[in-house]
């Protein structure tokens, strides 16, 4: 018995669900958006697994693209609206097809394209017991070959197979199984847990693109506080954060990181956006803060001296490549995070009236003065710097706002014109019906006639045949 009804799944989803049933094809949801509808929760996600491959999908749905080499899913495309399909996964290791299952010297898998045939295999494939279930939205039932309700209910974590197998095979598991405890505020099992500590090291070998999603997933999404606290536990966040190690004993360090976290877990709650400039402007801000002052104290011996900001112009890329090795930040998230780190620097200089002028209408002014703000809690003698800025902060956030409504209004207008138009393309009548209504008890004969009758008019007014 469970409450998940169709009107718990958006149309789009049973769009895909119901194609590629039509098609021949077995489909289910499966994954978060189970365990979170299960859990009172909306999903932001939907998830379909099919038995038929990425090719078979493409060719059902044309609004359809195949992503991946690692994975190969398909993407069905609505707009802005994504739904993932995948394929069975299958349990099987074959010897002699390196091109579909590759795994490296430590066995974690670099390519696994080996379909299922079945969803029993599929759901051995899954990671966790509570992300193993699977609805069939033709009889309304749920699946679940590995006692996810189970662990839902006792609100567990809780992996299938053998966890060191499987953390070999993807080492992202393991921050995946504390991501989950963070979120879902679920006790990890003893066997998940246990070779966690062991095995962080593997998460070394992860491609670093792949570690910058899933540290944003950790931070970004409204439990970044308890992320926080879980990883430092396992001893993983001076993995994801290399060099802040030495930081993690410091009462000032671990204070100003909670209390950002903890106003980022409260603007998601808000259904407002974080922003991964900011989670990485704020964390990395002690090194780049350390590494600045040990290049001001090298300088100071030197007859032709830098300024402060072009040491930081120098500290920030060092901080930057080293993070870098281990998330890949895209350019233009560095970009954002070096101009919020140099602003913090010019905050201090509050005498010339057209720089407070220029400072105050840059892009990302806000932002850094938000960092600077919360820095100004644990260093009081910023506290002045703070009150002089608040009312350009003040000013800027008013006019974003009413930018925000104009925004609002027009995307408001932009979809009232699109409905209209898609609902006069949907009453109009079309010429094509009407014409062959129109000719419908013709004969061939009289079909032929008026074609030769349509050529030698086009013949006469000299037009190509």
């Amino acid at each position: 018995m469970h409450r998940i009804t169709r009107r718990d799944i958006p149309q789009q989803v049973i769009t895909v669900l119901e194609g590629l049933r039509k098609a021949g094809y077995q489909a289910y949801l499966v994954g978060g958006c189970i365990r979170d509808l299960l859990t009172g929760k909306t999903p932001k996600d939907f998830d379909v697994s099919t038995n038929a491959t990425p090719e078979q999908v493409r060719r059902v749905f044309s609004n359809s693209r195949i992503i991946g080499r690692r994975f190969k899913i398909c993407h069905v495309v609505f707009g802005r609206d994504i739904i993932e399909v995948t394929t069975f996964r299958s349990n099987q290791e074959p010897k002699h097809d390196s091109f579909k299952h590759q795994t490296s010297d430590t066995g974690m898998l670099v390519r696994d394209n080996i379909y299922g045939r079945s969803i029993e295999e599929d759901a051995d494939r899954r990671d966790f017991t509570i992300n193993s279930i699977y609805y069939d939205l033709k009889t309304g039932q749920l699946i679940d070959y590995h006692a996810g309700i189970y662990d839902l209910r006792r609100g567990v974590i809780d992996i299938i197979g053998d966890p060191q197998k499987r953390y070999l095979e993807d080492p992202v598991r393991m921050i995946r199984a504390l991501r989950f405890a963070a979120k879902l505020g679920f006790k990890i099992s003893e066997r998940t847990a246990k070779p966690i500590r062991s095995m962080a090291v593997l998460l070394r070998q992860v491609s670093n693109a792949r570690m910058f999603e899933e540290v944003n997933k950790l931070f970004l999404t409204g439990h970044g506080l308890e992320s926080y606290h879980i990883l430092r536990s396992y001893g993983i966040f001076e993995i994801l954060f290399p060099g802040l190690g030495e930081f993690l004993d410091n009462p000032v360090f671990n204070s100003f990181v909670e209390y950002a976290l903890q106003s980022s877990d409260e603007r998601f709650a808000g259904q407002k956006r974080n922003m991964p400039h900011f989670l990485y402007a704020v964390i990395l801000w002690s090194k780049f803060q350390s590494e600045l002052f040990r290049m001001r104290d090298l300088n100071e011996s030197v007859v032709d001296a830098a300024s402060l900001r072009e040491l930081a112009d120098l500290a920030c890329p060092a901080v930057l490549r080293a993070q870098n090795a281990v998330t890949a930040i895209p350019f233009g998230i560095a970009e954002s995070i070096r101009s919020m780190w140099s602003l913090q620097l010019q905050f201090l200089d509050i005498d010339d009236p057209e720089e407070v002028a220029s400072i105050a209408s840059r892009q990302l002014f806000r932002g850094g003065f938000d960092i600077f703000r919360l820095r100004a809690r644990f260093e009081p003698y910023l506290q002045p710097y703070v009150d002089f800025w608040q009312p350009y902060y003040d000013e800027s956030a008013s006019r974003a706002h009413v930018r925000a409504a104009k925004n609002q209004e027009r995307e408001e207008r932009r979809s009232e014109r699109r409905a209209l138009k898609e609902q006069q393309r949907a009453e109009a009548p079309k010429s094509r019906d009407l014409a062959s209504e129109e000719f419908a008890d013709d004969t061939d004969a009289e079909r032929q006639d008026r074609l030769a009758r349509a050529r030698a008019w086009r013949a006469s007014m000299h037009l190509e045949p």
